[in-house]
């Protein structure tokens, strides 16, 4: 049975996306720049304030006429689902630069491109994907033309995130070096889980696929918490895309001092919030006790605890009326890791 699976890049959804992935700490994880991904996720943002929303409208006012149609069904409102040509023409196995992509774009056969859209939308090609079926070269290159004209308006904030992607790279090494890579998958964004060898995240129709010796391979963006894509049915690799940590500082027009690496490093791999969690639970302290010193309510203290303990970093146990939450071994060994 032919199923429309193989070409398939999802915005997350109401449904999910399982990746059977295993013992993570036996799976190669890699970090890859694609600015490409990010100015496709500026390009079809929907914010309309903050630096993210300024930068989106001025990557959409720099495409001219033939590439803003050209743009029309990656812009579409009902759009959930991107095919491989519009999202990664190259795949996301080493650090591609948007020229790079606008040749390949340019360079690809029509036929190739009609063949992914049937793919990835079944052989009824929703309205808006039509026109561009029918004269498929045509529409690349006016795609092309559309990405180089975008990527004018965002160079300069993929320039100022340098140091930000940076920082990512070294936290993504330093949870694979020691043997945290379930950690980092759950720090990843709040929608993307890791849990009993499975990741997933929520999407637009139900799919269980396995790794199957593909690389796994994560792409930090730069397009604000719209940042987000994955695609789980390449050939070769396995992509998500998340938005890197940090973004705030991207705000102004000159380049914002980077972090100072290790100023919190437990923070930039399990986040903030849980990083507290974990500090805080040094020694055994009630539920209540944990909220009030992380300064969230009762119910996200409940849920960070239970990622946590998930991970093996924290163990919960009921005494009475109370629930006492302590550090495990583990828990003990990360912080005084990350805190080299």
């Amino acid at each position: 049975m032919f199923h429309h699976w193989a070409s398939r890049v999802s915005i997350y959804g109401r449904h999910r996306y399982r990746l059977r992935l295993g013992e993570p700490n036996s799976v190669g994880v890699e970090l890859v720049k694609d600015p490409h991904l990010s100015l496709l996720l500026l390009l079809t943002t929907r914010s309309s304030s903050s630096a993210v929303g300024r930068t989106a409208h001025s990557a959409r006012a720099a495409v001219r006429r033939p590439g803003r149609l050209a743009l029309r069904p990656v812009l579409s409102c009902a759009q959930r689902l991107f095919p491989d040509t519009a999202a990664t023409p190259i795949p996301p196995v080493a650090d591609v630069s948007v020229d790079e992509q606008v040749q390949r774009l340019r360079d690809l056969p029509g036929d190739a491109m009609v063949d992914d859209l049937i793919r990835t939308f079944g052989p009824e090609l929703p309205a808006e994907w039509r026109p561009p079926a029918d004269v498929p070269r045509r529409w690349l290159h006016a795609y092309a033309a559309a990405t180089a004209d975008g990527w004018s308006a965002v160079s300069p904030r993929w320039r100022r995130a340098q140091p930000l992607l940076d920082l990512e790279a070294r936290r993504v090494g330093a949870a694979v070096v020691r043997g945290c890579t379930d950690v980092l998958l759950n720090a990843l964004h709040p929608r993307i889980r890791y849990e009993n060898g499975e990741i997933w995240v929520p999407a637009t129709r139900e799919l269980t696929v396995g790794l199957d010796g593909r690389r796994l391979v994560l792409i930090p963006t730069i397009a604000g918490g719209a940042g987000r894509l994955v695609s789980f049915d390449l050939p070769g690799v396995v992509y998500l895309a998340y938005p890197v940590p940090g973004q705030a500082s991207l705000g102004g027009r000159r380049a914002a001092s980077p972090p100072t690496p290790g100023t919190d490093n437990l923070g930039r791999v399990i986040g903030g919030t849980r990083a507290g969690v974990l500090r805080a639970a040094a020694g055994a302290i009630t539920m209540g006790q944990l909220a009030a010193a992380v300064g969230c309510s009762p119910r996200m203290t409940t849920y960070h605890c239970i990622q946590l303990e998930a991970a093996g970093l924290i163990v919960r146990e009921r005494h009475g009326q109370s629930v006492w939450v302590s550090r495990t071994v583990r828990g003990h060994e990360l912080i005084d890791l990350l805190s080299k």
